[in-house]
């Protein structure tokens, strides 16, 4: 029984090993199939012709682009314009035939202007540049159809009028303030500024219109922070003086003067605290926009002040002006607080300090005369120096080198003689020594902020020296004059070269040593055949004294060296 059962085991054995031994060899069969079906390739190239060897180039690319520009682009746009052309003219034609009346050409003006506006917001995701001036043109047809009613069709009054297109400016800032828009934003001040000036009747209510600036201004100053714009803050700012300018013009001496300064001041400080905020901020960036709206803000703020000062306090003008200054150089100040300045910032902040200079020289010139002009361009001149060496603004220093020029030059206007003038004791010859003075100190004060310190000392020896040589062409008689030439430039190049050796001031003994040089070139070449015989032996006296005193000094020198 039980060899039965192991055979029968057996032979499943084995049929099992034959079946598994079919299904190997089918699997061999099958995959051996699959490599002989496989293209064997020829030893020999196969011949492909030129056109089967081109790959397909897609139509935007290639030398097609601009066929497929035209198709898809200026095609599109210029078939939009046609369809906006044809109802212009359609509309224009119903208004020549009144096929509607005014109360619908209205509504057709408001409900285009909704398609325009949904599709604006519909693609502020897809199309960020296109979408708010889309926003902004559906918003100026609003504004367009809503006035129309106004001014050619008389539906409304002039006060709802003007409510309805400052509520629609203001819904436009809303909306550019969410969408951080200043395209937008630049739609909806145009509307701002326009109102009351659209719906105007022409009466003299500056009080309302400046008022309302104002407010609108404030409300610039609030959204402003937030902000990054850089071509708005320019647009605001010459909208206002534009308006204050057309307005002034004809009605300025007739106003009371609160208003238009309370709007101009206003306007100036505004615009100055938040730009300068924005320079903070950004004062590593490249800031020049809020430069440039910095200083038309100082510049057409100065303007109007003068325009305003010269007609209601004429005598007072320079002080006022001067306080105008003042006000943004305490603002210029306080925006330097409790930050760090880099490299690049501290040149930004000195660029800035230099806007007010030329305003300044304005003053001056505007509020004085004569001498006491010159010496207050010299003392301006000092004073700027000074302060530009004391807080490390090197374009400060450097810009006041134009006013040190022009300031020791108009001394050389007075050089004339007054009635009854003592040679060297006048305010003409005051100028010259006080502006050696000045730039003796200016040189011994910022000698080690600036290479140029050098410059203000090469200027102070001559520029005393040519006061010298006024006084004595206007006070002495002509015979005297070539003597006192010489003599004053032996006596002065002696005292330098003595002061020279002593303080071991290199630029000192120079300035000596040309001044004798001048002396004996003059003495041998000119005294010595124009001078009377008196005049030339004084001369050849004190030159020779002079010259051995030189000598000694440069022997002693030489020994202690040695």
């Amino acid at each position: 029984m039980e060899e039965n059962e192991s055979k029968e085991i057996l032979s499943k054995i084995q049929s099992m090993e034959r079946e598994l031994f079919f299904l190997k060899e089918r699997v061999l069969s099958l995959s051996q199939s699959k490599t002989i079906s496989k293209p064997i390739p020829s030893e020999l190239p196969k011949q492909i012709h030129p056109l089967d060897n081109k790959e397909t180039v897609p139509l935007e690319e290639g030398p097609n682009w601009f066929i497929q520009w035209i198709g898809q682009n200026l095609f599109v746009k210029l078939g939009v314009f046609s369809l906006i052309l044809a109802s212009v003219w359609f509309f224009y034609l119903a208004i020549e035939e009144y096929w509607i009346n005014e109360s619908v050409r209205i509504w057709i003006g408001i409900l285009s202007s909704l398609p325009v506006l949904w599709y604006g917001y519909k693609t502020k995701d897809t199309r960020p540049y296109l979408s708010p001036s889309l926003l902004g043109l559906g918003i100026a047809v609003l504004f367009s159809a809503y006035y129309s009613g106004y001014v050619w069709y008389d539906l409304y009054g002039t006060e709802t009028c003007f409510v309805g297109l400052i509520l629609l400016s203001l819904t436009a800032v809303g909306i550019s303030y969410a969408e951080k828009s200043e395209v937008l934003f630049g739609f909806a001040s145009l509307g701002v500024f326009l109102s009351p000036i659209l719906v105007s009747t022409g009466q003299n209510s500056y009080p309302f219109l400046f008022t309302y600036l104002l407010i609108w201004n404030a409300l610039f100053f609030w959204i402003r922070k937030e902000m990054e714009w850089k071509v708005i803050p320019l647009i605001v700012l010459f909208a206002n003086h534009l308006i204050f300018a057309i307005w002034a013009e004809s009605k300025l001496q007739d106003a009371k003067l609160f208003y238009p300064l309370a709007f101009q001041i206003g306007v100036y400080l505004l615009f100055l605290i938040r730009e300068f905020q924005v320079l903070k901020a950004n004062r590593e960036k490249e800031p020049v926009l809020t430069l440039v709206t910095l200083g038309f803000t100082l510049g057409l703020g100065f303007i109007q002040a003068f325009w305003i000062f010269g007609i209601f306090y004429p005598t007072l003008k320079p002080f006022l002006l001067t306080l105008f200054l003042l006000s943004f150089y305490m603002i210029y100040s306080r925006s330097l607080k409790e930050i760090t300045l880099t490299e690049k910032a501290k040149s930004t902040y000195d660029i800035v300090g230099l806007f007010g200079l030329p305003l300044i020289i304005s003053v001056i010139v505007m509020g004085m005369t004569g001498k006491t002009l010159a010496f207050s361009l010299i003392s301006f001149a000092f004073v700027v120096t000074m302060a530009s060496t004391y807080s490390k603004q090197m374009y400060m220093y450097l810009a006041t080198f134009p006013v040190w020029f022009f300031a020791l030059l108009y001394a050389f206007a007075f050089t004339y003689r007054s009635f009854n003038e003592i040679p060297f004791l006048n305010g003409r010859f005051v100028i010259f020594a006080t502006g050696s003075l000045y730039l003796v100190l200016s040189y011994w004060y910022s000698r080690n902020f600036s290479p140029f310190a050098k410059l203000f000392l090469y200027v102070a020896y001559p520029y005393f020296l040519l006061g010298n040589f006024v006084e004595i062409h206007l006070g002495f008689p002509e015979e005297k004059r070539l003597f006192l030439y010489s003599i004053c430039l032996i006596f002065y190049g002696l005292c330098t070269l003595v002061i020279g050796f002593k303080k071991e001031i290199q630029s000192l003994k120079v300035a000596g040593f040309v001044s004798l040089a001048l002396v004996i070139a003059k003495f041998y070449l000119y005294d010595f055949w124009n001078l009377s015989l008196g005049y030339r032996i004084l001369a050849g006296l004190f030159l020779g004294i002079t010259l051995i005193v030189t000598g000694t000094f440069y022997n002693r020198i030489k020994k202690e060296t040695v």
